[in-house]
């Protein structure tokens, strides 16, 4: 069998145009999707171990911005491919575990030795992380932090009816999707210190997308069988990838180079230990979602960096959608932050004074549309100023009581 399309996930992000989720998402949804689909069929071999491209991905995002609308689609490919499995959406970690142990895959493979490969891999997919991890249970996070490594997972204090457990080769795969306001009440402090988290990529977007709600174009049918066509076709893609030279240098000079640009917040400082495992595994993902040749190019290469790259420049953008604690509270500041320069000065107050302030609260993608809120309800008055520019006046009648 052959591929019908060309590159598998951009294809996938071109394909979900019409839905109302940002191209952040339906990018790192695609991303999820094909490493779901991979299991721990294929790897590269790093360090004299095996990495394999299974990751853990939670989409955040404020109600309304579309998160469902990938992960339900991704759920939909993957029940695509039967012999696969996937999670209940809400279990608890003894449920978890009982679903893994149920996932056994096992590959033929006549003509090779090992002819018979079995392994045991789950796909885990959350519309709503709330459902999957209601409460932050440490025994819980320990595991999923457990078995990302893809080490052998034992359990000696089962029920006296279904006994020990050890699993040789386990495998998740996490696809889920949250709310800033979710992770704030559901984490404990020093949650980011800690393995879960670390293991996860937190792809942040607050942007909404607006779109016709009757005269759009209807997703092409035909595609999208091609889409779960090629699909089947990775899945059934088994072996190591390796890197040609130029990837292996350019990986290899990132790495050793201190892996620039490296995210600032002081929560991703373990996080920022991890990404290099993390761009192995992106890397054998754009392998596989262009090409059936199981080498990784430079191209590969540096599409994997950019993936990693985009979703790291708006991690920071969670913390203050955490922190700031809903947009009324954020409007209250900077009116008070205003009032108080306007008492002192009795000047208009500039606008990128306020632009300073609100971007040290609330996600660059907020802003403007903070600053037109307060305009429409009088809270601020926009007025030009010669030689600033514009500048606002905030209306003491506002003031909070």
């Amino acid at each position: 069998m052959t591929r019908r399309l060309g590159d598998w996930i951009q294809t996938f992000h071109d394909h979900t145009d019409y839905i109302t989720s940002p191209s952040l998402f339906r990018k790192w949804g695609a991303i999820a999707c094909v490493a779901g689909a991979l299991e721990r069929k294929v790897w590269v071999v790093s360090q004299g171990r095996k990495k394999y491209p299974h990751i853990y991905t939670i989409l955040v995002a404020p109600p309304g911005v579309g998160k469902s609308e990938v992960t339900s689609r991704v759920q939909t490919l993957w029940s695509e491919l039967p012999e696969h499995f996937q999670s209940p959406s809400n279990t608890t970690k003894a449920g978890l575990i009982d679903a893994l142990a149920a996932a056994e895959r096992v590959i033929m493979r006549p003509k090779e030795t090992p002819s018979v490969i079995t392994f045991n891999s789950l796909n885990i997919l959350s519309n709503e992380l709330g459902n999957l991890l209601p409460a932050y249970d440490g025994e819980f996070m320990a595991t999923l932090t457990d078995i990302y490594d893809c080490t052998p997972y034992e359990e000696r204090r089962r029920s006296s009816k279904t006994g020990p457990l050890n699993i040789k080769e386990p495998q998740f795969n996490l696809f889920a999707a949250t709310t800033p306001s979710h992770l704030n009440d559901f984490l404990p402090p020093g949650a980011f210190e800690k393995g879960f988290l670390s293991r996860c990529f937190l792809v942040y977007s607050g942007q909404e997308i607006l779109r016709p709600l009757f005269d759009m174009e209807e997703a092409n049918a035909a595609q999208y069988k091609d889409i779960v066509l090629d699909l089947k076709h990775i899945s059934r893609l088994y072996g190591e990838i390796k890197f040609e030279r130029a990837s292996a240098d350019a990986i290899t000079s990132w790495h050793l180079g201190g892996r620039h640009p490296v995210p600032g917040h002081p929560k991703l400082r373990s996080y920022n230990v991890r990404r290099t495992v993390h761009l192995l595994k992106l890397c054998m993902i754009a392998c596989v979602s262009d090409t059936d040749s199981m080498i990784i190019s430079l191209d590969h290469y540096q599409t994997a960096l950019d993936w990693l790259l985009e979703a790291e420049s708006f991690m920071p953008d969670i913390f203050k959608s955490m922190a700031a604690g809903g947009d009324a509270k954020a409007i209250e500041e900077c009116w008070y932050f205003c009032f108080q320069l306007y008492a002192r000065k009795s000047v208009p107050v500039p606008e990128a004074k306020l632009y300073q302030f609100l971007q040290e609260r609330v996600p660059a993608h907020s802003v403007e549309r903070m600053i037109d809120v307060m305009c429409r309800a009088g809270i601020l008055k926009k007025v030009d100023v010669s030689k600033i520019g514009p500048c606002y006046v905030p209306k003491e009648k506002h003031k909070p009581d």
